[in-house]
């Protein structure tokens, strides 16, 4: 599918993105339908189709946390790893990379 190329042929690409952080227990998250839209937002700018992104979980508003998702886009069978990593947390901001897996899962 033509889509899964372009995004295919992308590599780690910043996501800065302005989101109220969710305290809870002491921890701070960005809510996970917060970071699947946000992130198929990005890659819909990117490659003018809009993926599908499903997560696990809440993603944790501390410097080097991950969180691995899943990409998924209509029409096509395959599901590839986005892996996300939190490069910084500023005012209430956080920002993460993300990297879309060469193969399938």
């Amino acid at each position: 599918m033509k889509m899964t190329r372009q995004i295919l042929a992308m590599t780690a690409l910043p996501l800065a993105l302005g989101l109220g952080l969710v305290g809870c227990s002491g921890s701070t998250t960005v809510d996970e339908s917060e970071v699947e839209s946000m992130t198929a937002d990005q890659l819909e700018q990117m490659v003018g189709t809009r993926p599908n992104i499903d997560c696990p979980g809440d993603l944790e508003a501390e410097v080097g946390a991950t969180l691995q998702c899943v990409l998924s886009a209509d029409g096509d069978t395959n599901e590839y790893a986005v892996d996300l990593t939190v490069t910084s947390v500023e005012d209430g901001v956080a920002n993460w990379d993300f990297q879309v897996a060469d193969t399938p899962m």
